[in-house]
């Protein structure tokens, strides 16, 4: 084989290499991206983060919508609300224990400070590629009255079940970056 037919497959070579690699990093890329769970945590954040929800505060505040059955306050509509816009995204066990302990965190503060939330952003990043494990930062935007918006990167992390494909099983926040604090201030 003489040099100049060499280096003409060395480079053939070399190129179809860099080809299939390319290949693979844009494969890799687009699988991420299309990851149902991750669509699933934006969504949630979403209805976090984009806020005030009137409707929501309506059935929180309003006494009309709470009743007394057997000693015990019951809000029927309130429910109904609540399984309606999170019920496809979490498991049945773990619907009512976020909303109690996560899910109304920041939309109440928000409303209860005159402020209004604007989900800017969001990175989801699964743990490991068999995991059920994601972590999550989403930029949110928060805004009072005429006062220049200001944003905060809220961290946390969510566990998908293993027993209902496509649903939250664990959803914490973490790091909020004074966000809650900011809205929960009396000025």
């Amino acid at each position: 084989m003489s040099d100049q037919r060499l280096k003409v497959w060395k480079m053939s070579f070399i190129s179809l290499l860099l080809l299939l690699i390319g290949i693979l990093f844009a494969a890799c890329s687009k699988a991420e991206a299309e990851d149902p769970n991750a669509a699933v945590i934006e969504k949630v954040l979403t209805i976090q983060f984009n806020s005030p929800d009137k409707k929501l505060m309506d059935f929180l505040q309003e006494p009309k919508y709470t009743n007394s059955v057997d000693g015990k306050e019951e809000n029927v509509e309130l429910d109904r609300y609540i399984m309606e816009v999170y019920g496809d995204y979490f498991t049945e066990d773990y619907l009512i224990p976020f909303i109690q302990t996560w899910g109304l965190i920041y939309p109440t503060a928000a409303d209860f400070s005159g402020h209004e939330l604007d989900l800017k952003d969001v990175i989801v990043k699964r743990a490991a590629a068999d995991s059920n494990q994601y972590t999550f930062t989403a930029t949110v935007g928060y805004l009072k009255d005429d006062e220049q918006e200001k944003t905060a990167d809220v961290s946390g992390i969510v566990l998908f079940s293993s027993k209902e494909k496509g649903k939250i099983g664990k959803f914490e926040y973490g790091e909020d970056h004074d966000l809650y604090k900011e809205l929960s201030s009396v000025e």
